[in-house]
């Protein structure tokens, strides 16, 4: 049990506990009113491990649909990666060829 539960589950007897102590009833009125609030308190504890049951299933449900899925993405983000790459080259090599050319040219042009 985490600290933060311990520390909800013992607030939670503290509370209730010194809230059936100090209340202006009989002490049966009390001991009815403690029994109520222990079942209370029990089905909402019994509640807050259920979802967080829940909330762990559906965590390795994503945990496991993600292991299926990232690697291929991968792989397609890689794969256009490439493709943009194998595209780009002859491009570029291009480009580069006009910027020889014209700085090759410029100091002709300046006479």
């Amino acid at each position: 049990m985490s600290k933060f539960s311990k520390g909800l589950f013992f607030g939670a007897i503290v509370g209730a506990a010194s809230g059936l102590l100090f209340a202006p009833r009989s002490g049966k009125a009390t001991r009815q009113k403690f029994v109520d609030e222990l079942d209370e308190w029990s089905d909402l504890r019994e509640d807050f491990s259920d979802k967080l049951d829940q909330f762990k299933e559906s965590a390795q449900a994503l945990q496991a649909t993600a292991e299926i899925y990232i690697e291929p993405f991968i792989e397609g983000i890689n794969q256009d990666i490439e493709n943009f790459k194998f595209q780009t080259e002859p491009r570029i090599e291009q480009i580069q060829e006009q910027v020889e050319k014209i700085q090759d040219e410029l100091p002709e042009i300046a006479k």
